[in-house]
């Protein structure tokens, strides 16, 4: 039997819905409005805040690829992984304060409206500041490291699976990031927050799923 056709059979297995399905719906419920309560709560640690998100939410995002993929929910080296992400998240929060200010005082004196702002913003972080780009590529790597063990960052790059993800990445950031964190800094502070929540499970997988296909290449090539 061919690797399509075992892709395809295990993906018409996945179909159905199970117990542990019912149970991630739940997770990702309870901890969104965890994640609501501490913001309204716990304002004054924003970065504190970002790695508890980034931990629970961002992490379900690899779950939810194993589960599409694998036909499971747990990835393995699950912990690291919450861990790395958290620091992540930590860094995605750094970056849009610094990019939000950044691009604002920029146009402040400008006429240009909302929208065109959030825009410029959304642009420079995920396009032309090269931001969005490294930040994934560290992903790349701390992925890897997981993966197949620690080796100099160079090994990773120099994979023959990496010129497909750097290509998913590229129209990631184009046609799903932009877009998407434009609608982000229209949103006032308290829905930032839940829909970057909710982006962070996006990231996680779309990440993830970028990932396993430049491993995949990597090992049939």
């Amino acid at each position: 039997m061919s690797n399509n056709e075992n892709i395809s059979n295990t993906r018409q297995r996945n179909i159905g819905f199970r117990l542990s399905d019912i149970a991630a719906i739940f997770y990702l419920i309870l901890v969104t409005c965890g994640v609501i309560y501490l913001v309204l709560n716990v304002q004054g640690h924003p970065f504190l805040l970002a790695y508890i998100k980034f931990f629970f939410l961002a992490t379900f995002g690899e779950c939810l690829r194993r589960r599409i993929t694998q036909d499971n929910w747990i990835p393995n080296h699950l912990i690291a992984r919450a861990l790395i992400w958290g620091f992540f998240g930590v860094w995605i929060a750094m970056s849009f304060m610094i990019m939000d200010s950044g691009v604002r005082w920029f146009v402040g004196t400008s006429s240009l409206s909302r929208p065109v702002t959030a825009f410029a913003i959304s642009a420079w972080m995920n396009i032309f500041s090269g931001y969005g780009f490294f930040m994934m590529l560290t992903h790349f790597i701390t992925d890897r490291m997981l993966d197949e063990g620690i080796k100099a960052p160079t090994e990773y790059l120099r994979s023959n699976g990496f010129a497909r993800w750097a290509k998913i990445v590229a129209l990631c950031l184009i046609f799903f990031w932009t877009p998407a964190h434009t609608i982000t800094f229209l949103l006032p502070n308290i829905w930032r927050v839940v829909f970057a929540a909710y982006l962070s499970v996006a990231l996680g997988a779309i990440l993830s799923f970028a990932s396993d296909s430049g491993s995949r290449a990597a090992r049939t090539a």
